[in-house]
């Protein structure tokens, strides 16, 4: 589009003060043409003239480890295509997929949410995964990977040896490499917990939490993320 007006909106080019308050007001002005951006463009804003929103490589969701990418990737569509055609002007959505017959996309297509959810709720299900289930995600991260491994595979044996003895029913999953495996100069890795017995989380999660202090040596950071939101 060589004679468009076009603002590029991400995290970047909206770092200084009023940066995103002036695009806005150039939307306002007519200024604007084409917007570009991340998903900052997704939510809460109200822009009368927009017909059109494009999605790019939405399927890169789908692909994810984190078994509620296909709900978040739902909730960011329905979002983004409500930037469309909000006032008088009709609006349109175009998303690029290499799976138009996606249950996700054909739920949304048709506006029905109950539907996605019936199905993602038994996906779940058969995977024990929740609200069928409770989770904790033990995350560690050092300047060296083999300091990482070191502590990771410490508290996984500890938390193998503690369900074994107090006969608690708790799966221990093998330490893993983060998805984001090396952070800001840190490595990073984790392992995850599940059980369908909240208590017996919680009882583990108990003596867990002393050893990560005591096993864990200075240069290695541990965290415990109780339901965790991501998987990352």
């Amino acid at each position: 589009f060589p004679g468009a007006r076009i603002a590029r909106v991400d995290r970047d080019t909206t770092r200084a003060r009023h940066a995103f308050a002036d695009m806005r007001a150039r939307v306002a002005d007519n200024a604007i043409d084409i917007l570009v951006g991340t998903q900052m463009l997704a939510k809460g804003h109200d822009f009368p003239r927009l017909t059109l929103v494009g999605v790019l490589g939405a399927d890169n969701a789908l692909y994810s480890a984190d078994f509620r990418a296909t709900e978040r990737l739902a909730a960011l569509l329905t979002q983004v295509a409500g930037r469309a055609g909000r006032a008088e002007l009709p609006g349109e959505v175009i998303v690029q997929t290499d799976f138009p017959d996606h249950p996700l996309y054909r739920s949304l297509l048709r506006h029905d949410y109950d539907a996605l959810a019936r199905d993602l709720l038994a996906e779940r299900e058969a995977c024990g995964l929740p609200p069928f289930s409770h989770l904790a995600l033990v995350s560690a991260e050092a300047h060296r990977r083999e300091d990482v491994d070191r502590a990771l595979e410490d508290l996984h044996a500890r938390a193998a040896a503690a369900c074994r003895a107090q006969g608690l029913a708790v799966e221990v999953f093998a330490p893993v490499a983060a998805p984001l495996a090396r952070r800001a100069g840190f490595e990073r890795g984790q392992m995850l917990l599940r059980s369908v017995q909240r208590a017996d989380l919680q009882r583990l999660l108990a003596g867990l939490a002393d050893a990560a202090v005591a096993a864990a040596p200075r240069r290695v950071r541990v965290a415990i993320d109780v339901d965790p939101a991501a998987l990352a």
